[in-house]
C-alpha cells in the first residue's frame, strides 16, 4: 500500500459530497480516496463544528484548516521493502555514497 498525501480540494470535495448526504464508502469512491480516510475527515470536520444539515455554507476556510491541522501526520511512513526496511544497498552512508556498491 502506497501513501499518498490528499489535497485541501480533495478534503473539500469529500465533505461537500458527506454534506449532501452520501455515505463514507460512496464518498471514498467518487473521490477516489480510502474510506478510512474519508471517515477520519469527516470525523474531525464534525468535532470542528460541521453539521450534516447545515449546507455547505459551512465549508470555511477556517474550518478546513482546522481539520486539516487535526488530521494531519508528523512524517511520512517509512520505506518498507517487502515487509521490512529498506535493504542496505538502498541507504546512503555518511559520505553520500550508497552502501554495498564498489
Amino acid at each position: 500500500m502506497s501513501y499518498r498525501e490528499v489535497s485541501v480540494i480533495e478534503i473539500v470535495e469529500m465533505l461537500r459530497l458527506w454534506l449532501q448526504g452520501l455515505g463514507l464508502r460512496e464518498v471514498a469512491r467518487l473521490s477516489g480516496t480510502d474510506r478510512k480516510t474519508v471517515r477520519r475527515y469527516v470525523d474531525r470536520a464534525r468535532a470542528c463544528g460541521l453539521d450534516r444539515d447545515g449546507g455547505d455554507g459551512q465549508l470555511t476556510d477556517e474550518l478546513i484548516a482546522a481539520v486539516i491541522a487535526g488530521c494531519a501526520r508528523t512524517g511520512r511512513p517509512a520505506r518498507v521493502w517487502h515487509g521490512k526496511p529498506s535493504p542496505p544497498s538502498m541507504t546512503r552512508s555518511r559520505r553520500g555514497s550508497k552502501t554495498g556498491s564498489r
